[in-house]
């Protein structure tokens, strides 16, 4: 596809370089040499950055800049354009007058759209001569890394051009959420507004000091930052353009720092001063503030993006939690706070109005969790396989079941709930006699999973609380590693740490051509802590232990192959399909005689070679009085596929 990409900034050149890299033509058009040389010095350094981490080959780093031409005229740049992304600054008359621009220099054919974050997509569309064929797609900083797109629909918008849009944003490798309608701040922006403005009114109006707000939105809602945090990284000249935009009233504080040319992290000093570094905070400074006075605006935001039928539940959770680190997602945390909370909090406020589905909601008893059904259903009793940090699905016809950790937003980071979750649904398919072989893997297309979330362990501060999180991974890595049937790990990205400590505790592995392997504990200044030195060495022998471990080496797929870390690599495309097939090999297999000869395999290492030989034969003995030895002798004689049942 040929792509405009109108703006050579921040987030053009991000935009730029993402596609280029996807394969796409690319003309990047800005109004000055020095911006477009200016961008194109970043893409270089960061196509750099990926061939130095062995993201990429060098090759694909060239292959990848050819495809990107600079012009300043805004009629080369469209010549022939399929798409043109306007990425200039989030400002609606200058949108505007830039769609004016691309309407009259773009050809009939070409798709207009718009990389904004919250203004209104409409307007822009308006202005032009194809209204039908103008569309938002909302990048997030920086689009190279972030795995969202959202899609915004106009009031104008064909679904022709929603179609292109869409399919465009998956061939870049994202996630996409539609956003059905045009409403200001879309989801994510929406959403997000009040972790930040009601923080703010909370410490202007109540005195309640900053730390004490961010620590409490960090340790006990789960945030990765908190949001006095956040408005430093955003930069607060940004973040008070963004509330000026929305017609919002500037807090007193975002005012004071403006006029003070305190603007964050980028000058050294905002809500925080840099000079020492980020912000030395802990769990305790924020005991006395309740997280639910900044989540329930933000719930109550979500729920009326769900009455205007602007997304579902889900998909403005999985916006959320892609696009900003939400934990969990706001409709799924209104669930577990119970939405009678949630909206007893909002009516004890003289400037919030509760969302009309809220009380909606409340009155049917709908509650969440506790009653059964919220913004989701949620069952009680059934097979005790619903998780918050995990999707388990069974496939009846093949007997394989998958367990996937389902944090893409943490890129499947490891959590001390991972861990629990993952534990209960070990014991539950293990008990399953029709599972007959477990895939691992993990959600998204990005990242199997890489390592332990170290912002979930941010209050283990002494070495015997550091002790107990190594001792349950060992404990829960272990029974995946002596589980009764056959284990594949599918590593479908990255695969670090104590993810690839999980893939070790398998018995195959099988790997995307774009996975990165590691146990790189090293370099954080930890050690492996959950069985990974010791099955490295099993597996590869001390000599190459040390060297993977000791200097914490990312492998590509390939390398790990060569050394035997992984079973097989597959290309891309063909992975699922390869992962199917070898897991339905297995689950083929006599259950009996898998069981028995995984448990042999399993202690070959560590029996004296005479017990060792003694548990061999009794296995063979007890192996022979199954009914499944006489469908594999008949089915051998047969010449067809044994039907084995496990008895």
């Amino acid at each position: 596809m040929r792509l405009a990409v109108i703006g050579a900034g921040e987030m053009g050149h991000g935009i730029a370089e993402l596609a280029a890299l996807h394969g796409h033509e690319v003309r990047m058009r800005d109004i000055k040499p020095e911006f477009l040389d200016r961008g194109m010095e970043r893409i270089r350094w960061s196509l750099g950055k990926l061939v130095e981490k062995n993201q990429i080959r060098q090759d694909q780093m060239q292959q990848a800049l050819d495809r990107i031409q600079t012009t300043l005229d805004i009629g080369e740049a469209c010549n022939n354009a399929d798409v043109a992304i306007e990425a200039v600054f989030e400002d609606l008359d200058l949108k505007k007058r830039v769609f004016q621009e691309l309407d009259h220099a773009a050809p009939k054919k070409t798709i207009l759209a718009s990389n904004t974050s919250a203004l209104p997509i409409t307007k822009m569309a308006l202005v032009t001569k194809r209204p039908k064929q103008v569309v938002g797609m909302h990048f997030f900083n920086p689009p190279m890394l972030m795995p969202l797109i959202e899609v915004i629909r106009a009031d104008t918008t064909s679904d022709a051009t929603l179609e292109v849009a869409v399919d465009l944003s998956k061939s870049l490798g994202k996630t996409v959420v539609v956003v059905k309608k045009d409403v200001p701040g879309f989801i994510t922006t929406r959403v997000l507004g009040p972790y930040f403005e009601e923080a703010a009114r909370i410490h202007d109006e109540e005195g309640v000091p900053i730390e004490t707000i961010d620590a409490a939105m960090r340790f006990r809602a789960g945030f990765p930052m908190g949001p006095f945090e956040l408005a430093d990284q955003v930069g607060i000249d940004v973040l008070h353009h963004l509330i000026k935009n929305a017609n919002r009233p500037t807090p007193r504080s975002v005012q004071a720092l403006m006029e003070a040319k305190k603007l964050g992290r980028k000058v050294g000093e905002g809500f925080y001063p840099y000079k020492a570094g980020r912000p030395k905070l802990t769990p305790e400074m924020g005991q006395s503030f309740d997280p639910i006075r900044i989540l329930a605006p933000m719930i109550n935001e979500a729920g009326e993006l769900v009455a205007l039928d602007v997304a579902s539940p889900a998909e403005i959770d999985e916006a959320m939690r892609l696009g900003t680190a939400f934990p969990k997602g706001p409709l799924a945390t209104a669930d577990d706070l119970g939405i009678d909370v949630v909206l007893a909090d909002l009516k004890g406020r003289k400037v919030a109005k509760p969302a009309k589905i809220l009380e909606e909601m409340a009155a049917r008893g709908d509650l969440g969790t506790k009653t059964g059904r919220g913004f989701y259903e949620h069952k009680e009793g059934g097979d005790g396989m619903n998780f918050e940090t995990l999707l388990v699905s069974k496939d009846a016809e093949t007997h394989v079941a998958t367990v996937a950790l389902n944090r893409p937003d943490r890129l499947n980071t490891m959590s001390p709930q991972v861990f629990d979750e993952l534990e209960k649904a070990l014991a539950e398919l293990e008990k399953d006699e029709a599972v007959r072989c477990l895939v691992i893997t993990g959600a998204g297309d990005r990242s199997f999973s890489a390592g332990a979330d170290l912002t979930s362990f941010s209050d283990i501060s002494k070495a015997f609380k550091v002790w107990q999180v190594s001792r349950r991974g060992q404990e829960v890595l272990n029974r995946l590693a002596n589980f009764s049937k056959p284990t594949l790990a599918a590593i479908n990205g990255h695969c670090f740490g104590g993810g690839l400590e999980l893939a070790l505790a398998c018995d195959f592995r099988i790997a995307a051509k774009r996975a990165k392997l590691g146990l790189t504990e090293v370099s954080l200044g930890l050690v492996p802590g959950a069985g990974g030195t010791q099955r490295l060495v099993r597996m590869l022998g001390q000599a190459k232990a040390k060297e993977l471990v000791l200097l914490g080496a990312r492998l590509t797929s390939d390398e790990a192959a060569a050394m035997g870390l992984v079973t097989k690599t597959v290309e891309n495309e063909a992975f699922s399909s390869e992962v199917r097939d070898f897991a339905g090999r297995l689950a083929r297999q006599a259950p009996i005689a898998i069981r028995l000869a995984k448990a042999l395999l399993n202690r070959a290492s560590d029996a004296p070679i005479d017990a060792a030989l003694e548990m061999e034969a009794m296995a063979f003995g007890l192996v022979a009085s199954t009914d499944d030895i006489y469908e594999g002798i008949q089915a051998f004689m047969e010449k067809r596929e044994p039907k084995f049942k496990g008895e």
